[in-house]
């Protein structure tokens, strides 16, 4: 099925304008891994990769995919009247999603699954496009968990190339310009109180920052309903007496647990992730250490 059509259904369901660049961008398919990713991916990415597949924890959802998010999830009933169109999700279940400002236009937000509030992330589809592109100029880490740094710079850059072909000149340009630089190590600090690490990188940390200040910003947060809690009520309806208590969180499956199965290797390191807040690179460290571990013992 064409992703441009399936969306653009969702996008009158909902209210909410597909903008321009992401109607372009589902419209030429390469939103789409398709059912042969599990085997070909490495070669895919090296010499024809889906959009945005050097960002850190991104990845597409189709139409469908979209359509279970909101109906589950991220509709108006449930979010005290405010709409949602999300395209993309990250390992832990975050959704990147489209929702209308406050004033005419559509934003970005990022909808974590796990928190009571979220914010608007990026004015438009144009910033959070250029957002993605200049964390990943700051940091390859995650790419060169699977690739060497020349397949990594490799990978970037055939990525901006491809998805500025669809931008407006001026910020295809301003994305061209950094991927002719070399690729150097340069400090990266994940948070106030980590440790500095090494990272492979065409701009620092601080030329990030000044970059993502440069963009068109955007002030407005609101309250987010979890998951399990909207599922609760338009499973149990409404009852009267005494407020029943509140259903757990559907219980998560250890990324140890995850981890001894060949196959789910990935999913044990978005687990792990989540579980300590830590990059992609240091969670897959964890994994790698925790199964070199388990090797020994059987020694």
């Amino acid at each position: 099925m064409n992703p441009l059509i399936d969306y653009a259904n969702l996008s009158n369901q909902t209210g909410i304008a597909l903008p321009p660049l992401l109607s372009d961008l589902l419209a030429s398919g390469k939103t789409v891994y398709g059912p042969d990713w599990a085997a070909t991916w490495r070669q895919r990415c090296l010499q024809d990769p889906p959009l945005f597949m050097s960002w850190q924890d991104f990845e597409w959802i189709d139409a469908e995919g979209s359509r279970e998010i909101i109906e589950g999830w991220l509709h108006p009933g449930a979010q005290n009247g405010r709409s949602f169109l999300p395209f993309a999700q990250s390992g832990a279940g975050d959704a990147w999603c489209l929702t209308p400002l406050d004033a005419h236009g559509v934003g970005v937000a990022l909808v974590l699954h796990d928190d009571e509030a979220s914010s608007l992330s990026h004015a438009c589809f144009d910033v959070f496009v250029c957002a993605g592109f200049l964390q990943a100029f700051a940091d390859l880490s995650d790419q060169l968990d699977e690739f060497s740094e020349p397949e990594a710079l490799q990978l970037l850059r055939a990525d901006v190339a491809q998805t500025t072909r669809f931008m407006k000149q001026e910020l295809a340009d301003y994305l061209q310009d950094f991927c002719r630089r070399p690729l150097e190590i340069r400090p990266w600090r994940d948070g106030p109180r980590a440790r500095v690490r090494q990272v492979a990188s065409l701009i620092s940390q601080d030329e990030l920052a000044a970059e993502l200040d440069r963009l068109p910003a955007v002030d407005l947060s609101f309250p987010v309903v979890a998951r399990w809690e909207v599922r609760s009520v338009e499973e149990g309806g409404t009852r009267s007496g005494p407020a029943p208590e509140p259903e757990p969180e559907p219980a998560k499956i250890d990324w140890r647990t995850l981890a001894a199965d060949p196959l789910q290797k990935m999913a044990a390191i978005r687990a792990c992730q989540s579980e300590h807040g830590c990059s992609l690179g240091q969670a897959k460290a964890m994994v790698d250490q925790h199964l070199g571990g388990r090797v020994n013992a059987h020694a």
